[in-house]
């Protein structure tokens, strides 16, 4: 009897101070014993959580189902539910009956292993849409030729070319998905140098120029702050500058032809922060805070022709890759923007160290 007793003191104090989720109910399934985490989810105090039933106190069915299958069977029993403000958080249950006629549920969170599940469903059916828009249109395209519908050869080229350009944009898709897992699974190793700001800005000039070129915008190199000290950035070269082109080529595709896409930089005692400025359609204010999501679009018809150059429409990771490859260099990226009168995007990115 007293081994009895001191087992139970034990398990009493294990429900009320552990930070692990136990509650003991009785056979009319009204709580005797919770820890913490339990009040916490319940928002009472835990002085008031016995005597009551686990539906007045957490208002979970799923909860008090497996209590009572636990209840009525020799066996284990398992489940899930979600619990806390706006049933926030998700748990794994298992109750097992006691000899006393009552049952001790054990509830793990597996909040995080659920929001893991949502982002890969939304994944795939993100990927699945980008996926199938080009293909459905390649097929109809070479359903069309192979049927003998097109007899000059002038119709024929043409239909060739629109195949050409799907092509083109599930080959860009294909490069943006395999560059996007490659940064956020950590494989791209950074080579990080000391880079002269006024270089990255030139580089990334030249680039983008062509491209402006063909839409019939002008791209504008700022003039750099007067610096004393001359500062240099601490960046990876390719990288820095393939965040910069992704978003150059924004700055084109969403510009009106005769605009004028402007690049600058400028220092803080911590930070180089580039800027691609542009004076085109503008983003939304209840969209800013999400463009730099992956597969995110605030419209998916806001490229500018883009039903006549589906590779222009993009696929929504661009800005994605954009963020991932500041935060590895250590910086952030951001956007200011009025719809209508153009955007102003910039990433932020450490300051090398003087010589």
């Amino acid at each position: 009897m007293a081994e009895r007793a001191v087992a139970g003191a034990a398990f009493e104090a294990l429900l009320r101070h552990s930070r692990t989720l136990l509650i003991v109910v009785d056979h009319r399934l009204r709580i005797r014993s919770a820890g913490p985490v339990a009040a916490e989810l319940a928002g009472r105090p835990a002085d008031a959580l016995p005597g009551m039933s686990l539906i007045a106190a957490l208002g979970s069915v799923p909860l008090d189902a497996v209590a009572r299958e636990a209840l009525a069977s020799a066996e284990p029993a398992v489940g899930e539910t979600e619990l806390g403000h706006r049933a926030s958080r998700s748990f794994s249950v298992e109750g097992l009956r006691l000899p006393d006629g009552g049952v001790v549920l054990s509830l793990s969170e597996i909040s995080a292993l659920r929001r893991a599940e949502r982002v890969r469903r939304d994944f795939m059916a993100n990927i699945s849409h980008e996926l199938r828009t080009p293909l459905t249109s390649i097929k109809l395209l070479a359903e069309t030729v192979a049927d003998g519908a097109v007899d000059d050869g002038a119709s024929a080229r043409d239909f060739a070319v629109q195949i050409e350009r799907e092509v083109d944009h599930l080959a860009q898709l294909v490069d943006e998905l395999l560059d996007l897992a490659r940064i956020e699974s950590g494989e791209v190793s950074l080579t990080i140098a000391p880079l002269r700001p006024s270089d990255v800005i030139a580089r990334l000039a030249e680039r983008i120029g062509p491209m402006a070129d063909r839409q019939g915008m002008t791209v504008r190199v700022l003039p750099p702050p007067a610096e004393p000290d001359h500062p240099m950035v601490a960046g990876d070269a390719e990288r820095l500058g393939q965040a910069l082109l992704n978003l150059a080529h924004n700055a084109v595709k969403y510009s009106h032809r005769g605009g004028e896409v402007r690049l600058a930089w400028s220092a803080t005692e911590a930070a180089v922060r580039f800027e691609v400025a542009d004076d085109g359609i503008g983003i939304p204010e209840a969209h800013r805070s999400r463009i730099f999501e992956r597969f995110y679009k605030v419209d998916r018809s806001r490229a500018r022709d883009a039903a006549a150059e589906p590779e222009r429409a993009g696929a929504g990771l661009g800005l994605a890759i954009v963020r991932h490859i500041a935060e590895g260099h250590g910086g952030s990226v951001g956007v200011r923007s009025t719809h209508g009168s153009g955007s102003t995007f910039w990433v932020d990115v450490p300051r090398a160290p003087h010589p």
